[in-house]
């Protein structure tokens, strides 16, 4: 198409001139001015090509902009298509996700619920050792008042003996002065300036001595038949004391094995369940960050042009949040979200023991009052302290009270609430064993339990709060350092 354009133009250049100068050129001059018709010809012809070159390029630019034009909504199309693409992508891994959270979320649960009976479990063991643990301690007492009470019959039975001896030994003389008594004639007193009557009062006191030791034997030799029999029977009651202090070991040595298979359990448990919680949480924001990414999809097929706006609500919000955050952090001091008071009036006698209240336990704190917890309960600060201590050390009361509270509480272990009157309180929990009952009086420094890691805690330890009007405050300006 293009050669025969060409050839059209270059003909009528070709025609134009012979029109224009051919009919007039004379004969002589025929050839010179065919050479320049021929010159004329050629350059006409550079110039046809070089306007049609200029010509096709401009119509090729506009071509190459209208497709560029039409291409633009077919670009558009493919991105939306695209995104929809991902985003059902997306949809069918959250479903995928979901169904995972839901199976988790189940065996959790069910994990929970057999935990819930270990822990039943344990603490019916860690009851029963508190109860053997005390039946041992009240065992050990009555032993101990049971050999001192037979050591006492023992000495007094030696004692007797020698009475009995003593005795004995005086009849023997007074025997002896009775014979000489009785081979004195009256004459030979009156001889040496006596008086005859002597002999008769001297050999009827004598009589009477002898008779009223008679009366002593007899006496000591009963009262040494008395304590042999008593000393038997207490003899008789040590050894069945042993003996049941032996099966009572035997039956807490058993449910110290139980409480170790129980307490083992429990801990398989909770570390199982402690997993699948962090496999959960994984889950659950892997979940979340997916659900983001579907919404900001959602968002960009659909109103792109609203996430400035958005983004703008979102900055208000978090000003205002910050600003409501400043005006209760500038608030007066009340109670805080846990309960926490930090000014404790000082009332009655128990307010009057401020400074000088017994250290409940002697141990290391490793943790104090307002302290952060460790894991998953670090939102939680202590409320109390928590002493570790070896198993079994002695827990004193820290002022006198009356026990309200004596029995084993989940989270807690063997618990012992103590009441000290004008609302003060004060909490000893995770005993091994509990030495008071509800109603017992006790005194300051008394021993009411002793250390153990009962309700679940992992070491031996104490741990201990102080409360007034159901408030725990921080015990350490209370206590006696």
């Amino acid at each position: 198409m293009f050669r025969a354009r060409l050839f059209f133009l270059s003909f009528l250049c070709a025609a134009f001139l012979l029109v224009e100068e051919g009919s007039f050129v004379p004969q002589a001059h025929a050839a010179q001015y065919a050479t320049s018709v021929e010159k004329r010809k050629k350059a006409a012809l550079a110039k046809a090509r070089a306007r049609l070159k200029a010509k096709s390029s401009s119509s090729k630019k506009v071509v190459t902009s209208k497709q560029r034009e039409t291409k633009k909504p077919r670009v558009s199309q493919r991105s939306h298509r695209s995104a929809t693409q991902e985003k059902n992508t997306l949809v069918q891994q959250q479903k995928s996700v979901r169904t995972q959270l839901t199976s988790i979320q189940k065996q959790i649960e069910q994990k929970q619920s057999r935990a819930q009976s270990a822990e039943e479990a344990l603490k019916k063991s860690e009851k029963a050792i508190s109860n053997s643990n005390r039946s041992l301690k009240e065992l050990a007492e009555k032993k101990n008042e049971t050999t001192a009470r037979l050591a006492d019959l023992k000495n007094e039975a030696v004692i007797v003996g020698l009475q009995v001896n003593d005795a004995e030994e005086i009849v023997s003389s007074i025997g002896q002065a009775q014979f000489l008594n009785s081979m004195r004639h009256p004459w030979q007193t009156a001889l040496v300036g006596g008086n005859p009557n002597e002999l008769s009062r001297r050999s009827a006191i004598l009589t009477y001595l002898a008779q009223e030791q008679d009366r002593t034997i007899n006496r000591l030799e009963y009262r040494q038949k008395n304590i042999q029999s008593v000393a038997k029977k207490t003899e008789a009651a040590r050894t069945e004391l042993l003996r049941i202090e032996a099966d009572e070991q035997r039956n807490r040595s058993n449910l110290e094995k139980d409480k170790a298979l129980r307490s083992a359990a429990l801990d398989r448990l909770n570390r199982e369940i402690k997993t699948q919680k962090e496999r959960y949480d994984r889950l659950a924001k892997n979940e979340k960050e997916l659900s983001g990414l579907i919404s900001k999809i959602d968002r960009q097929i659909a109103l792109a042009q609203k996430k400035q706006a958005e983004r703008l609500a979102a900055e208000k919000k978090r000003a205002a949040l910050k600003k409501s955050r400043r005006a209760v952090a500038s608030k007066a001091t009340k109670p805080d979200n846990f309960g926490r008071i930090a000014a404790v009036p000082t009332l009655g006698n128990f307010g009057a023991l401020k400074g000088r209240l017994t250290m409940p336990v002697k141990g290391t704190v490793v943790a104090s009052f307002g302290q952060s917890r460790q894991g998953a309960a670090s939102s939680l600060p202590w409320r109390g302290l928590l002493i570790r201590a070896k198993t079994g050390a002695a827990v004193r009361a820290t002022a006198p009270g009356t026990v309200v509270f004596s029995d084993w509480m989940r989270g807690f272990g063997n618990l012992m609430i103590l009441d000290h009157g004008s609302n003060y309180l004060s909490v000893y929990a995770n005993n091994e064993s509990l030495f008071k009952s509800v109603g017992d009086s006790v005194r300051q420094g008394e021993t009411i339990a002793g250390v153990g890691n009962s309700g679940g805690e992992e070491h031996p330890g104490l741990y201990f709060e102080l409360r007034y009007k159901g408030k725990p405050f921080d015990p350490d300006k209370w206590l006696a350092h």
